[in-house]
């Protein structure tokens, strides 16, 4: 079984403890580099983590999240999350791969961390069926304002089609063979030319239309995985 480097931020001591043990237990898990700031910075980047449990209570989390996101950086799980649909909608919004409750089992973030890892999504039930529903709403929007993928290059309509299934920018530019500043460009272009505000809006108008170059298009396909 492949190895997991795992990086976990918090600044409760006894949540990382607890971590801590979880993960020790596992011989493919192995924990590169500890923070009790939400931070990817100098004493984390090297050690080039794949997946972050990051305290959802910490100051600053969702915006790291959406940083690491843009960045193509490592899959954030958000441990101790909230009883809030509206949060946890915001923290997949932010790029979030992972939610888990403050009553998770030991067993729950060991499932979490092999498929985030894998690069699916793992969150309770109802909190998919919330964002299911977010998209939906904005699909709407998006259909009503007719975005024209004529307007795209053939390039942008491959960047747009992959990033709609939730890769990261990393893995855009290891699936298309570009360099990730490519792919922000690509992305940053599409959003200009679409009028659309970022990731969510582009799996929505994908999901929504077909792009008229390709009769067959790629089907959406996020890769979500439920709890409870």
């Amino acid at each position: 079984m492949l190895s997991i480097r795992i990086a976990i931020l918090s600044d409760d001591r006894l949540l990382s403890a607890g971590l801590l043990r979880i993960i020790d237990s596992e011989p493919s898990f192995f924990v590169v580099g500890e923070s009790d700031r939400a931070a990817f910075g100098p004493n984390l980047r090297p050690a080039g983590p794949q997946v972050l449990l990051v305290d959802s209570r910490m100051e600053g989390a969702l915006a790291l999240c959406a940083d690491l996101r843009r960045q193509g950086g490592p899959a954030v799980i958000f441990m101790a999350g909230p009883d809030d649909d509206g949060w946890a909608v915001s923290a997949l919004e932010a790029g979030a791969r992972g939610i888990l409750a403050k009553s998770a089992r030991p067993e729950d973030l060991v499932k979490a961390v092999r498929l985030v890892s894998e690069g699916q999504v793992w969150a309770p039930r109802h909190v998919l069926a919330a964002w299911m529903e977010h998209l939906a709403t904005v699909s709407r929007a998006v259909r009503a304002g007719e975005p024209n993928l004529e307007r795209l290059s053939e390039r942008e309509r491959e960047v747009f089609q992959h990033a709609a299934t939730g890769l990261s920018n990393r893995e855009l530019a290891k699936r298309l063979a570009i360099s990730q500043a490519t792919v922000k460009a690509h992305l940053t272009s599409i959003f200009q030319k679409l009028g659309l505000r970022g990731r969510a809006e582009l799996a929505a108008a994908y999901h929504g239309m077909l792009p008229p170059a390709r009769p067959h298009p790629l089907p959406l396909r996020l890769p979500l995985t439920t709890k409870g």
